[in-house]
């Protein structure tokens, strides 16, 4: 590794140089600390924020963080050049390439070699213009207007926008792809409003700037704080410049500052307001909460202190005293069942805790209004009833997600426990096999994570983003994302609870041995079903968490075609998620018993568990998640049953929903066994279409499984066809590199039908 990748990775104090972000408030401090920790990477990133905000100070500070310090640091305005020539600014462009080009001009990627090039307001980049940056960021290559020769770009891109890119992307004028490449990781700015605690510190940085230096007296300084800054830091600025350059005096008081100050009429509420808004608070008993709200916000404003916050009020001590001892009996009684709820969901009994939460919620508002305590108690109350509602429903269940919604909504419990709640919202996405949205979740929350330092929350986040990108068929990230997150090769007695007291280790396992059979690592992918198999016997038991084991280790017994283990934990994981309720569960347990039928000569009955297992326990209770590869299977069956045109009917479907979603997991077997039922048709120019599409799919998404099994059939063919010479090299190439070690049937098969082309 040279120097500067070196410099990139490690994380470095601010040089001398770097701007200064002013202000010592939380949302500075979690932006600090982002900064601090992805500005030594060389990844692209993108700046959320309000106009004067303060982005591209952001982006100086990042540059001069990271290893790209002693090069440039380039800035464009891409809201700032006319869409004519907004090309030729970036890319720069070559005599003679349009009218007017009279000698070669650089752009300011050429500008921004080994250094940074910041892309301000990238909201306004034109929709003709987005794949060319999209490109650069893909390949590192850009070409000049007029030049038929690619430059390579070595430096860094930051992009900002004050707009709404999401938004953009769901209406069409701003590339989805383009968001997520940019979108590696986000800053988001606060407003000054959200830091008004930092204005005293910013009034000064900017006062000891003017040509005359400016001091503010105290009363000065919190009529500043009171005052709207729709125009954020860049409004703050601009009026201590004017003060510097204008007032009278360099001693600002009220009297000076008031008349630069643009004065709006302060808005009063008259008393009918005030009582409409009260009578819209939450609960039946609507003087009850308003004295509630009254006596939360005094103590809130007197820190607690219950004397302070009676003279506020105009009462006794003894008056508050009162009512809040009037709040107790309920809330202990909620306390009690929430304890007993815990302990119900820690063992997995999610049907009776269900029961007790409801319980709980029945006490909400009962002999009190809705006070900060309650608020924290049915944060917890929302949260484990959406746990145990999708444990025993389903991913998909509607109400698990009304509950994780209630709990977000609250925005009570601390940042580790909301950022928990984002996973089950993620594998509700996951399960409809919404799998761009589930992608943007898991991002959102690896992000969020390290904004927060969240160190417990990164666990959850990096394996939900590497089981998306497993579906969508980018098994290598998948990997990388469980390494970044120490969830790699984990051993049979670790374990690693995410926030939904999911064992992290054992869902690890499960994509990883995925993803390296995929990758053709048949060694590593073997391992994996051991730990697995080694789990299932040692490690401490918990419904939930074994029937995750259980799955995994199905799963990969399945692809190694090892028939009695499939059949054996297929099984136990259909008794099991039957006896706890764990409805989805039991369908992918029966799904891998069907499969088991099949090879025990009973495809027909195979065929029928499959589609019953999906359809009736996944489909209308968990989710769509599991469709290519039961669509995969149920084909199998339905061929081996002699059913070729329900089999290519199964097939059909199952390349049709995968194009449809993106699930790319089993894409190339799909059509394998879709070539397969075809040729059993008679199409036998349709199946070697599907053949030759199997074999590129799998070569373009890096399976080494899928484009073995489409060489094989291919190969098959071009030998019953006259051309065994070119079916044998044609399957010598997809076999090269791939490692025997460890190798499944689908490799044995493809080695043995290459034996008989050589003894012939």
């Amino acid at each position: 590794m040279g120097k500067r990748t070196l410099a990139r990775l490690t994380p470095q104090a601010a040089p001398e140089g770097a701007p200064d972000m002013v202000g010592s408030s939380s949302a500075l401090q979690r932006v600090r600390s982002l900064i601090d920790k992805i500005a030594p990477t060389d990844r692209p990133l993108l700046i959320l924020g309000e106009t004067g905000t303060g982005k591209e100070v952001v982006a100086r500070r990042i540059h001069a963080l990271s290893g790209y310090a002693e090069g440039p640091f380039v800035d464009v305005n891409c809201g700032a050049i006319p869409e004519s020539l907004v090309e030729s600014e970036l890319f720069g462009h070559v005599k003679g390439a349009f009218t007017g080009a009279s000698a070669y001009r650089p752009g300011t990627f050429s500008q921004a070699t080994k250094g940074t090039l910041f892309l301000d307001e990238i909201g306004e980049l034109p929709v003709a213009l987005q794949p060319k940056l999209l490109r650069v960021l893909e390949t590192r290559l850009f070409r000049p207007v007029g030049s038929a020769e690619p430059l390579h770009f070595e430096g860094r891109i930051i992009a900002a926008t004050h707009r709404d890119l999401r938004a953009m992307v769901a209406e069409g004028s701003f590339r989805e792809d383009l968001y997520y490449r940019l979108a590696v990781f986000t800053v988001e700015l606060p407003t000054l409003e959200q830091r008004r605690g930092d204005i005293p510190d910013l009034v000064r940085h900017f006062a000891l700037r003017q040509p005359r230096p400016l001091s503010f007296s105290p009363a000065a300084l919190s009529l500043l704080r009171q005052q709207p800054w729709p125009g954020n830091i860049r409004q703050l600025r601009n009026l201590i410049d004017q003060l510097g350059v204008l007032a009278e005096t360099p001693e600002i008081g009220l009297a000076v500052l008031e008349p630069f100050l643009a004065h709006a009429p302060e808005p009063r509420l008259r008393e009918d307001e005030i009582a409409e808004a009260l009578l819209r608070l939450p609960g039946d008993d609507k003087l009850l909460a308003a004295e509630n709200l009254l006596i939360d916000h005094a103590l809130a404003r007197c820190d607690g202190n219950k004397s302070a916050a009676a003279k506020v009020l105009g009462v006794s001590r003894k008056v508050i005293e009162r009512r809040l001892k009037s709040r107790d009996a309920p809330l202990q009684r909620m306390r009690d069942l929430l304890d007993d709820a815990r302990l119900l969901v820690d063992s997995a009994r999610y049907r009776e805790a269900i029961v007790t939460l409801r319980r709980c919620l029945k006490l909400q508002g009962e002999g009190d209004g809705e006070g900060e305590e309650e608020a924290l108690l049915l944060f917890d109350v929302y949260r484990l009833l959406g746990i145990s509602l999708r444990s025993v429903n389903g991913w998909l269940c509607a109400e698990a997600q009304d509950c994780y919604q209630a709990a977000l909504n609250l925005g009570r419990g601390d940042p580790l426990e909301r950022a928990h709640l984002q996973f089950g919202i993620w594998g509700a996405q996951l399960m409809a096999l919404d799998l761009v949205k589930a992608r943007a979740s898991a991002q959102d929350m690896i992000q969020h994570a390290l904004s927060q330092s969240l160190g417990d929350a990164l666990g959850d986040a990096y394996v939900a983003l590497a089981n998306t990108l497993f579906w969508l068929g980018d098994a290598e990230e998948a990997l990388a994302c469980l390494a970044r997150c120490q969830l790699l090769g984990v051993d049979r007695t670790e374990e690693r609870l995410g926030g939904q007291g999911i064992d992290l280790a054992n869902l690890a396992l499960t994509l990883e041995g995925l993803a390296a059979f995929r990758l053709g690592s048949f060694a590593q992918a073997r391992k994996a079903l051991a730990m697995l198999v080694r789990r299932l016997e040692t490690q401490r038991f918990h419904a939930f968490n074994h029937a995750l084991t259980l799955q995994g280790a199905a799963w990969l017994s399945c692809l190694f075609e090892e028939r009695e283990a499939t059949g054996t934990h297929g099984s136990a994981l259909e008794t099991l998620s039957r006896e706890y309720g764990f409805t989805f569960y039991q369908g992918v347990g029966q799904i891998f018993r069907g499969i088991h039928e099949g090879w025990e000569g009973e495809p027909g009955v195979a065929e029928a568990v499959i589609q019953e297992g999906y359809d009736t326990l996944l489909v209308r209770r968990g989710g769509r998640l599991f469709h290519s590869f039961q669509a995969w299977h149920r084909a199998l069956a339905l061929l081996a049953a002699g059913r070729s045109q329900e089999a290519l009917a199964a097939a059909d479907l199952g390349v049709e929903v995968a194009m449809q979603t993106q699930d790319r997991a089993y894409l190339g077997e799909l059509l394998v066994v879709r070539a397969r039922a075809r040729r059993a048709l008679g199409e036998e120019e349709e199946a070697c279409q599907d053949l030759y599409g199997a074999l590129s799919t799998a070569q373009a998404l890096g399976s080494v499984a899928a484009r073995v099994e489409a060489a094989t059939a291919l190969a098959q063919v071009l030998r019953e066809t006259g051309r065994a010479a070119a079916g044998t090299e044609l399957l010598t190439r997809a076999l090269r590199g791939v490692a025997l070690s460890e190798a499944p049937p689908l490799v044995q098969r493809a080695l043995a039908l290459l034996a008989t082309d050589a003894d012939h």
